[in-house]
């Protein structure tokens, strides 16, 4: 079996009351889970996340799990959410295992938890990756607030070799900021998605630090918002035309940074079989 899912971007970073929200971007990784005679994994989130599956449903068989990823590891574009939902919803379809996706999706979350790559179990992000489009979500609850589909509009990534865990940041007190993130979470609230997304990578480069020239060149190189994916460090840039993303893609000059074109999607988890969509 091959799972197909998408990683994103975020609008709300959870850690500071618990609310988050994230986007889907057209950036795929797929999942490969097979039954073996014994365990193949790739790295430790992996054995982790399937000992997590196996110990909760009493699960006695053995895993070969390959993963193709075309999303950039630990740079605040939900590589760890996308890896840990796939695996779940993978082992779960193939042990034939019938829950509510409601349920799916909160022992995704604490599987998140369990495996180190969330502290707060990432529901947000999770849920951007299981239903595409944008989600809202009550981390401290596990529980789908909202969730809405958005315009595919043309995106640009910059990220470099800098990774910064989640999981790193555990013990950070991110509690004074409250107040100024109850203006973000309320922008979002009244639909000015693109400003509440600006505005919070701001509040998280603040905290952890950024590369503002970068931010600043893609401003002045068409694009009609820039900033930083919430703990980042990866930095996003949206454009209204393939033309105006393709002018700041081609003219791009830093050192050190990758690119990646992209866009907004409302495609959520697929199974695959052979490149075709079952």
């Amino acid at each position: 079996m091959i799972i197909k899912v998408n990683g994103g971007l975020s609008i709300l970073t959870a850690f500071i009351n618990g609310h988050g929200s994230a986007v889907s971007i057209n950036l795929p990784m797929y999942t490969e889970i097979n039954e073996s005679d014994i365990d193949y994994f790739e790295n430790k989130e992996i054995n982790d996340t399937v000992n997590f599956i196996r110990k909760k449903y009493n699960i006695n068989k053995n895993y070969n799990i390959k993963i193709k990823s075309e999303i950039p590891m630990a740079m605040g574009l939900k590589s760890s959410s996308a890896m840990t939902l796939s695996l779940i919803y993978g082992i779960i379809k193939i042990n034939g295992i019938n829950i509510h996706e409601r349920d799916l999706l909160r022992i995704t979350a604490k599987a998140s938890i369990y495996n180190k790559t969330s502290i707060t179990g990432a529901m947000d992000d999770i849920a951007s990756c299981y239903y595409g489009g944008l989600c809202i979500t009550d981390n401290n609850k596990n529980k789908l607030l909202a969730r809405n589909k958005i315009k595919d509009n043309y995106l640009l990534i910059a990220y470099n070799d800098n990774i910064r865990k989640t999981y790193d940041y555990k013990n950070y007190d991110f509690t004074v900021y409250r107040k100024f993130y109850k203006n973000i979470e309320k922008l979002l609230n009244e639909n000015f998605v693109y400003e509440a997304m600006v505005l919070n990578g701001y509040l998280f480069s603040m905290i952890f630090g950024y590369n503002s020239d970068v931010i600043n060149y893609f401003l002045k190189n068409r694009a009609a918002y820039a900033g930083q994916s919430g703990k980042g460090p990866a930095f996003f840039s949206i454009y209204n035309s393939w033309k105006d993303m393709d002018y700041a893609y081609n003219n791009f000059k830093f050192d050190n940074y990758k690119l990646i074109k992209s866009r907004f999607n409302n495609e959520g988890i697929n199974i695959m079989d052979n490149g075709n969509q079952d």
